[in-house]
């Protein structure tokens, strides 16, 4: 059997190992446009700030391969799919066979057309490797950097520079920071102690021309600028997908299996379609652990094992100059039936909020507040009711008594206790 992988992150090596676990012979290549070896991508900030390495920020030990018997190709960029003689043509002109195919391409930066970005030397990306090196040799403690978007990517690119530059300033058309994710209250509170190390904001305002040394905003105010970050946001890579006449929408439609509308493909990651078990719809949620469990449900079903995924549901864990934001599920919503409790202490920086829909959490946001993360993720998941709760979590103080006997039983036993004496 020969498995082929497109993707050499998160997705393409859960599944290559998953494969691995569940046939011991098969054939396994990885095909990577890129030069580096696996690496963590939510480091790539630290790499910048310098708190990783090259050595550091690998995802991957080099015997991971060896160990597992992979074989893996880099600067190897896949360009065409073609399903009747099952084989991938990768740009350099090297031709791969497959049995099975994963296709875990990932993201690609979404770069808004604006006047005159042509004219400036210094643009990059915010997304992989190559761009924060770039970036890392473009910049010096004399640069005025100015970076597009003020959503997750564009923060910690800020967060990132911020004491190794002259100034950094950040413009987007929404009117808070992190926008997709938070409601005012909660951004707010992370763009003030964002704001206190050397980082301006221009929201609600955005970049109409770009010169060769500045950024024109819509209000006509001009912002020096030698190095120029676009963090506007990322879109599913789909393009070697294309070439597949495979289903797609946003990204890759895919089946519980992680199959996808042609036999022996599967995708899996931030290019494909994941089922959001709150709102019930299918939609793209760019997560590293939403990649990891894709792309192993993958590998399994490659290797012939049947295994579903479950869908999954947003989740941000992140922290910004010291400041740590956790929120998952439903955040910020307008939509009736939604029940909003707020507990706030300014002085020291500190934010619950959480969301409820009906008899269930649907979502929270804690800012600097990390200790029960993990039980009010455990309600959303497995959508506990709160009238089964020993107390109001919305008033008081959550525990791990916060659950009812029963269901503590349920969490350490499987539902299953032992009763013998």
């Amino acid at each position: 059997m020969n498995y082929l992988i497109i993707g050499n992150s998160c997705a393409g090596t859960s599944c290559a190992s998953e494969i691995r676990n569940n046939d011991k012979t098969g054939n396994i290549t990885i095909l990577s446009e890129e030069k580096f070896p696996a690496y963590g991508r939510p480091l790539i900030s630290y790499f910048l700030l310098g708190k990783q390495d090259m050595e550091t920020i690998k995802y991957k030990k080099e015997d991971f391969y060896t160990k597992n018997k992979i074989s893996v190709k880099l600067n190897c960029k896949a360009e065409t799919i073609d399903v009747k003689r099952k084989e991938v043509k990768c740009a350099n002109g090297e031709i791969y066979k497959y049995d099975k195919l994963l296709i875990a391409t990932g993201s690609v930066p979404f770069i808004p057309k604006i006047a005159g970005i042509e004219k400036h030397k210094n643009v990059y990306t915010f997304l992989n490797l190559e761009s924060v090196v770039n970036i890392k040799n473009a910049v010096n403690k004399d640069s005025n950097v100015v970076i597009i978007g003020a959503g997750l990517i564009g923060l910690k690119a800020a967060e990132a520079l911020a004491e190794q530059v002259k100034s950094v300033k950040i413009c987007d058309m929404a009117d808070r920071v992190m926008g997709s994710v938070l409601d005012k209250n909660s951004a707010s509170i992370i763009q003030n102690h964002i704001e206190k190390h050397n980082v301006k904001f221009y929201l609600s305002n955005t970049a109409k021309e770009i010169t060769e040394k500045s950024v024109i905003l819509n209000d006509e105010t001009e912002l020096k600028c030698d190095v120029l970050i676009m963090a506007v946001g990322v879109r599913p890579n789909i393009s070697v997908a294309q070439t597949a006449n495979i289903k797609i929408n946003r990204g890759i439609v895919v089946d519980k299996y992680m199959q996808a509308s042609v036999k022996d493909i599967y995708a899996a990651g931030d290019c494909v379609e994941s089922f959001d078990v709150l709102s019930e719809q299918n939609k793209i949620l760019a997560l590293w652990p939403n990649a990891f469990i894709q792309g192993k449900t993958a590998g399994a079903n490659m290797a012939g094992v049947k295994q579903e995924f479950n869908g999954a549901f947003p989740l941000n864990a992140i922290g910004f100059f010291g400041l740590h934001l956790i929120s998952a599920g439903i955040v910020d919503t307008k939509q009736d039936g939604y029940k909003i409790y707020i507990k706030e202490d300014k002085e020291n920086q500190k934010l619950k909020k959480l969301v409820v829909k009906d008899d269930n959490l649907a979502g929270f946001a804690l800012i600097n507040i990390n200790e029960r993360a993990g039980i009010y993720t455990s309600l959303i998941k497995d959508k506990i009711p709160l009238s089964s709760l020993n107390y109001d979590l919305t008033k008081q103080d959550i525990g791990l008594n916060v659950f009812s006997q029963q269901i503590r039983l349920d969490k350490i036993f499987g539902g299953e206790t032992n009763e013998k004496n």
